[in-house]
């Protein structure tokens, strides 16, 4: 069946398994105040649990891109996926928070790991067909995103957390098992003459770190992340608003990051897209930055012109960090010589080992000075930042390692 595949359809196929990837991931994120409140913790201890996906991160970036090289695609994204769901299944299940700290250890591998397999099969097809969908397909992530956004601020106070969360995810892993089936043929295939070439000694020996991409994808990122991990509580907290107006601002970002994506093509033909970076980074940090300092020093009588400012903040950050990660992540595999799930794991090491010390930070700014706001400034400051990096995104640029 899979060999009737054509670029037309595994392009579709891709886009499919990108929304569905964040259609499923990004479901609870809606509901963390629900989350937290389960597990009774206070917001430092809170963001410093949530902040141990990153460990699952790491060792599935270190792995899974040689693991795929190696034995192929296929298998290694079905298990990936299965890994990925249950633990999230499992997260909304445990109160306990050693229990918790476990299974989000699994679910950041998981996420990892269904991470390296879609974006090597980006990288493969673009390599085949010569059309490139690292951008468009982030894009198609945004919207499923976006989607379960919408989807989970209605379900709040009328269908229970477990429930939303269990039946959705074993539909999404139904789905995307159908999807990886129907690819298999065109999916990236093992190459067991290159044993030598990648074996465990050399996913730590072969390490490449190309630190101007590195640093300008982890200053890009970060914004999206704190905004994530944050973004509801944030809202919710400071304003005292009902938990479905709260999921309003990050449901707002979300959209601008999907009209950012699947606008930048259309731009590029205007200016480099080196410049396009620049000038989003700058609307993205200072329009966020603005808005939230104004926002939280106006006087508890104007709370809706306050929330009124936390939509614009998120719409500058949205619209401003849409394609900026993606830019970096294209450029980190332009720049490199090693096989694209390789790249893909490494570049993302390097990443989230950056951004797992920038969460511990944030969450515990926020425990010790019992303020969102002051602690949104550092991602605030990292996207500002970005511009030093944006000479890395040239065509003529090229990695030092």
């Amino acid at each position: 069946m899979a060999k009737d595949v054509d670029h037309s359809q595994e392009q579709k196929s891709l886009y499919t398994l990108l929304f569905l990837f964040g259609f499923g991931i990004m479901a609870w994120v809606p509901r963390f105040p629900e989350v937290k409140a389960n597990l009774g913790l206070d917001n430092g201890a809170f963001g410093s649990l949530m902040s141990t996906g990153s460990i699952g991160a790491f060792f599935g970036l270190l792995t899974v891109g040689h693991i795929i090289h190696r034995f192929g695609a296929f298998k290694v994204t079905l298990i990936s996926i299965t890994i990925l769901f249950s633990s999230l299944v499992a997260l909304v299940h445990v109160q306990a928070s050693f229990l918790f700290l476990i299974f989000n250890i699994l679910f950041g591998f998981g996420i990892t790991a269904v991470h390296v397999c879609l974006n090597s099969q980006v990288f493969h097809f673009l390599e085949r067909s010569n059309i490139n969908l690292v951008t468009s397909t982030a894009g198609y992530w945004s919207a499923g995103a976006l989607s379960t956004a919408i989807l989970s601020g209605f379900l709040v106070g009328r269908v229970d957390l477990v429930t939303h969360i269990d039946f959705l995810c074993v539909v999404i892993t139904i789905l995307m098992f159908a999807l990886i089936i129907r690819l298999r043929s065109v999916l990236i295939e093992s190459n067991e003459d290159s044993e030598s070439d990648y074996s465990i000694k050399e996913i730590f020996t072969g390490f490449r770190i190309d630190w101007p991409v590195s640093l300008g994808m982890a200053c890009a990122v970060y914004l999206e992340f704190a905004i994530g991990d944050w973004g509801t509580i944030f809202t919710k907290d400071r304003l005292g608003i009902n938990a479905g107006l709260s999921t309003a601002p990050y449901i707002i970002f979300t959209a601008m990051m999907i009209f950012g994506r699947l606008l930048i093509h259309r731009i590029l033909p205007k200016a480099p897209l080196h410049l396009w970076v620049r000038r989003a980074a700058l609307l993205a940090g200072a329009g966020f930055g603005i808005c939230i300092i104004i926002a939280t020093h106006l006087p508890a009588t104007l709370k809706w012109w306050s929330y009124g400012l936390f939509l614009l903040a998120f719409f500058f950050a949205g619209l401003g960090s849409s394609f900026l990660g993606p830019s970096f992540f294209a450029a980190a595999n332009r720049r490199s010589s090693q096989p694209s799930a390789v790249v893909v794991g490494q570049f993302g090491v390097v990443n989230n080992v950056l951004l797992f010390g920038i969460k511990w930070i944030v969450a515990w700014t926020i425990q010790f000075t019992g303020s969102i706001a002051l602690a949104m400034m550092i991602p605030t400051l990292m996207m500002l930042a970005t511009i030093f990096f944006v000479d890395s995104l040239k065509e003529d640029s090229h990695s030092k390692v």
